[in-house]
């Protein structure tokens, strides 16, 4: 009798500790994300404002799309422009998505940057989503890349609650035109929508023409 009172003592001590256990959180981001934002920079951007959606099973975002008003949300210490600024109109292309490698092909397009897609990942769930991409920027003679990250929610009209971030990882910069390696700039559609578009292009109907990229440092 002794050593079967034992023997239930030691099994329900052990299902009670195994049930105590703490289980290892499943990933929200691919390591290939986690390769191009480091978990400080993530971290310091979810601080600031910015939407981050974690997820492995991302919505189908491909397409076209501009936001305008392209407005500074959140400016980084010292910027030139204050919250609300509104930057020239911004015009992006998703295409190619891999629902296997979560991965995606982004272009992107101001009135006088054009960034090549290098490198771009997606995560989310639902209609909801986040990209993160490194790029390479060129404006003149100015050359850099960047990571670039973008956030909101897939319509039959365009992205819902579109925000973009932009930090710079490295620069060939020698008159100052972009933003200082490592600041970061938020912003968002001001109207709350990226519509959807058929071209990859800026009208003049479409341009800011008194603005700014998001990302040069100028007013």
């Amino acid at each position: 009798m002794k050593t079967f009172l034992t023997s239930a003592l030691l099994l329900c001590s052990i299902l009670l500790l195994d049930s105590c256990k703490k289980k290892t959180p499943e990933p929200t981001l691919s390591a290939k994300i986690q390769q191009i934002v480091p978990t400080t920079l993530l971290n310091d951007l979810k601080t600031k404002g910015m939407p981050i959606n974690e997820g492995l099973n991302p919505p189908n975002i491909e397409g076209i799309f501009i936001s305008n008003p392209h407005t500074l949300e959140v400016p980084y210490v010292g910027d030139p422009n204050p919250k609300g600024h509104v930057f020239n109109s911004l015009v992006l292309r998703f295409s190619n998505q891999n629902s296997k490698e979560l991965s995606v092909n982004i272009d992107t397009k101001s009135s006088s940057t054009v960034a090549s897609g290098i490198g771009g990942f997606i995560s989310g769930t639902g209609n909801k989503f986040s990209i993160f991409a490194e790029l390479s920027v060129q404006n003149g003679t100015a050359t850099g890349k960047q990571v670039r990250i973008f956030s909101g929610e897939i319509t039959s009209q365009g992205i819902k609650d579109f925000y973009s971030t932009l930090v710079f990882t490295e620069k060939n910069d020698p008159n100052k035109i972009f933003i200082e390696i490592g600041a970061a700039r938020i912003i968002k559609d001001g109207d709350g929508l990226a519509s959807r578009t058929n071209s990859f292009r800026l009208g003049i109907e479409n341009d800011n023409l008194l603005g700014s990229d998001d990302w040069v440092a100028q007013k």
